[in-house]
């Protein structure tokens, strides 16, 4: 008896262990959500968009005439730092919450060791200033979802076109003053076949995230001419890669030396930046909404424009 005993306390405790080791999961409750809250900014709007897993001189590589055209009225840059620990959830973190992964405290694909309440997110920190904001997340990938917090639209898909056909709706129906989208297809192709700019399935599904841009891009001017709206759109990705991987690559050009592109509207002419990190990005965005950086929130980065 004593003997069984000790055996189901040894499962139990294997039992407990691994599901604290698992504890990250996915909580569709939670995480899910399907408000679609008029806008309360009549005029100027952001689009955030990230291109999962896209390197710097693959995305020059693709064919691309949307962001080629978009590029006429953007600032950009093509070696953005995006830091350390060359992983998804380090890097979108740094972006989406405007500092480091010292501050933030998130070296790898868990979130077990997330600082988030100190460093808040950048829908947290907009609705600081403007409650009343509308934001939504649209991700083909479910840790995305749990990277920023207070959206009144979250949803998790399973392609990246119906990331592309959902954000357009929401557009049309109630134009969130703040949307997140993530294409995860050209971060599974290169971990298919190779992050490279010679990887022809690699540079397709750059191509195709372009092709997805173009519809979005196409919906934006009718309603800047419609509605007269003003969409700051910044695209960016959070790591390069090389071979079929990206981990612990921070020492590598190609990996962590990535780009950003901020369309603003009335540009007439592209603007070059020569230096950029990804914690620009945030401090950039909130400005565009007239949303002043607040020194308590001790952002790392800076306003481009």
């Amino acid at each position: 008896m004593a003997v069984k005993k000790i055996k189901l306390f040894l499962f139990l405790s294997f039992i407990v262990g691994l599901s604290s080791s698992c504890g990250d999961k996915f909580q569709p409750k939670k995480e899910i959500r399907t408000d679609c809250v008029l806008g309360s900014e009549p005029i100027r709007k952001v689009l955030f968009i990230g291109w999962d897993g896209v390197r710097t001189d693959a995305l020059i590589a693709a064919q691309t005439p949307c962001i080629d055209s978009l590029l006429i009225h953007s600032y950009y840059n093509w070696s953005t730092d995006r830091g350390e620990h060359t992983v998804s959830v380090p890097g979108w973190s740094t972006i989406l919450h405007g500092v480091w992964p010292a501050k933030h405290g998130l070296t790898n694909n868990t979130f077990s060791s997330n600082n988030y309440k100190t460093y808040a997110d950048i829908f947290t920190l907009a609705k600081q200033v403007k409650p009343n904001l509308s934001v939504a997340t649209l991700s083909n990938w479910d840790d995305f979802l749990r990277i920023t917090e207070l959206e009144n639209y979250a949803q998790r898909f399973d392609t990246d076109r119906d990331v592309k056909d959902d954000a357009i709706r929401l557009m049309n129906s109630c134009s969130p003053d703040i949307m997140a989208l993530h294409f995860d297809n050209p971060d599974a192709f290169g971990h298919d076949s190779g992050f490279s700019p010679t990887n022809q399935a690699y540079l397709d599904a750059i191509s195709v995230s372009d092709a997805y841009l173009s519809e979005i891009m196409m919906t934006i001017a009718q309603r800047e001419s419609l509605y007269n709206e003003e969409w700051l759109v910044v695209i960016s990705t959070d790591h390069g890669g090389e071979g079929t991987g990206h981990g612990n690559q921070y020492d590598l050009t190609q990996t962590r030396y990535v780009w950003s592109i901020l369309r603003k509207p009335g540009m007439n002419g592209p603007v070059q930046i020569p230096i950029v990190n990804s914690v620009d990005l945030l401090p950039t965005m909130l400005n565009w909404l007239n949303i002043p950086v607040q020194a308590s929130w001790n952002l790392d980065g800076t306003v481009l424009f």
